[in-house]
Parts: C-alpha cells; sequence; structure tokens
C-alpha cells in the first residue's frame, strides 16, 4: 500500500471539457450580444480561446490566441468572452496542467461553441 499522492499524468476526457463550455454557452452568447451587437450589428466571426486548466479545476489563464472579428465592438466581445473564461471551473482530479483550445464561432441571431485541444 503506498500513501503517495497521485501523480497529475493525465488529461481531462474530451467530453468533460466540452460540457464546461456548453454549460457556459449562454455566457458567450451575452458577451457577443451585448458587448459586441449592442456596438456594431454586423460583426461576426471565429474566436480562439485558449485556457489553462490546473489540476485542481480552476482556469490559471485565459487568453484569445486567434480571432478574425474585426470593427467596432471586437475588443469588448473579446475580453467579456475572456473575463468570462476564467470564472469557469473544471472537475477536479489527477489531471496535468494542461491547454486547452475552445473556437467559437460567433454569428449573429445563434452562437455555436465547439472545442479542440492542442
Amino acid at each position: 500500500m503506498s500513501l503517495m499522492p497521485q501523480q497529475p499524468d493525465s488529461v481531462r476526457p474530451d467530453v468533460d471539457v466540452r460540457l464546461v463550455a456548453l454549460r457556459h454557452a449562454a455566457e458567450i452568447q451575452r458577451c457577443y450580444e451585448t458587448e459586441g451587437l449592442r456596438i456594431n450589428p454586423g460583426l461576426g466571426g471565429m474566436i480562439e480561446v485558449e485556457v489553462t486548466v490546473v489540476p485542481s479545476g480552476r482556469v490559471q489563464d485565459a487568453a484569445v490566441s486567434a480571432s478574425n472579428l474585426s470593427g467596432a465592438g471586437h475588443q469588448e466581445v473579446e475580453s467579456c468572452i475572456t473575463s468570462s473564461v476564467r470564472n469557469w471551473r473544471f472537475e477536479k482530479g489527477p489531471f496535468a496542467t494542461e491547454t486547452i483550445v475552445y473556437p467559437f464561432n460567433l454569428v449573429r441571431d445563434r452562437g455555436v461553441i465547439s472545442n479542440t485541444r492542442t
């Protein structure tokens, strides 16, 4: 019997990563609509947010890694989304610190969320 703590050597399952984004889809949509479309009704495009998650499930960092949003409102949307993502919580477990890239396709009247892993 070993009393050594488990080594964090695994990554979170893809399904868990997707579920976190889906739980927060309304926040992302709100950022787009209230911070972007309010200023610029024609604003739309893709934004990728790189998220660093530590073993405790807390987000250590979130930053825009790519974006094709342009024009009035794009900085406000990007800032709102990264602020929101910094408050997300993932399941705690014997996971390694990992970076996840979430691409958000922002389209007027609907927001589509998907994710990829890096």
